[in-house]
């Protein structure tokens, strides 16, 4: 299948078995960290605290009332002023607790704690589908499409008939997948949660339930930087979402350098990097290729 690129085609640049699966991994990358035991011996005043390797412990589980505040965070670095209702879209993450994770620090109350209220229960990453075709009466979707559908027309040589035409296809379900995490956040911890995701899809097709799509959509956080001679390169926030372009049948770009005094959006001027969300489109067999390709090149990492 040709893709279609509207702008330019951008350069590529309940507890859940995902816990283990991030921590085996995690833990590949501190090789050379010791434990608290170990911190005393060698050389260590000559080293910043800058230097130290940390080390992080995950905990992915289904999405419970509890988490609002910090889905709709990470669902805000996306779409920062857009007129989406965000809340809308939180609530019904979180109804559909059969599909997708949330990912946290476990809590590990000290000897002399006593006051609930101090624990911090951010939600630092986010992995699910919506069925958006499905869905296609509720507002926060319906506010969804219209957005995109209004940005595909307004980007030079956007593919606006092919993308129009499949979100409104009640023939061919598309799913909104998402993946969200803070930025200081590695991509290996994405893997596991893709992985948790389509099992949990396959278990929820197998009870007939509507999450056999034929294409999955998603909105990508990238950005913009000039380099040498004035040339323009395109950078992906979450640098595995660049496998997902490169399956991408359909794409396009829009600025939303007007939002960037939005809170939960940090970008400077001064950086020369102008922030944009790219939207990718691509049949749903590709993400277990992309999986496939994102495991073989964090093997290698």
């Amino acid at each position: 299948t040709q893709s279609t690129w509207g702008c330019g085609k951008m350069a590529a640049p309940k507890k859940k078995r995902v816990e283990e699966e991030m921590e085996a991994e995690v833990g590949e990358d501190d090789d050379d960290y010791d434990d608290d035991d170990n911190e005393e011996d060698g050389d260590s005043d000559d080293e910043s605290p800058m230097d130290e390797a940390v080390q992080m412990d995950f905990e992915a589980r289904v999405p419970e009332d509890c988490d609002f505040g910090g889905i709709r965070t990470l669902l805000q670095q996306v779409y920062l002023k857009a007129n989406i209702n965000l809340s809308q879209m939180t609530e019904t993450i979180i109804s559909q607790n059969y599909i997708g994770s949330v990912m946290k620090q476990p809590y590990v109350p000290e000897e002399d704690d006593d006051d609930d209220d101090d624990t911090d229960d951010t939600v630092l990453a986010l992995t699910t589908v919506l069925n958006i075709t499905e869905r296609k009466d509720t507002e926060c979707v319906q506010q969804l499409k219209s957005m995109l559908e209004e940005k595909c027309k307004k980007c030079k040589g956007g593919p606006v008939e092919k993308f129009n035409k499949l979100l409104n296809d009640p023939d061919h379900h598309v799913g909104y997948l998402i993946s969200e995490r803070f930025l200081n956040l590695p991509p290996n911890l994405a893997l596991p949660m893709f992985e948790s995701l389509l099992k949990e899809m396959d278990k929820a097709r197998k009870k007939n339930m509507k999450y056999e799509f034929s294409h999955y959509l998603m909105v990508c956080k990238t950005f913009e930087m000039k380099s040498a001679h004035n040339k323009k390169d395109m950078f992906y926030s979450n640098s595995e979402e660049e496998f997902f372009h490169e399956v991408s049948d359909i794409g396009f770009s829009y600025s939303v350098a007007h939002e960037r005094d939005a809170v939960v959006e940090k970008w400077s001027s001064d950086d020369g990097m102008e922030p944009y969300r790219t939207v990718l489109v691509f049949t749903a067999d590709k993400l277990q290729t992309v999986l496939e390709k994102l495991k073989a090149e964090l093997a290698q990492t």
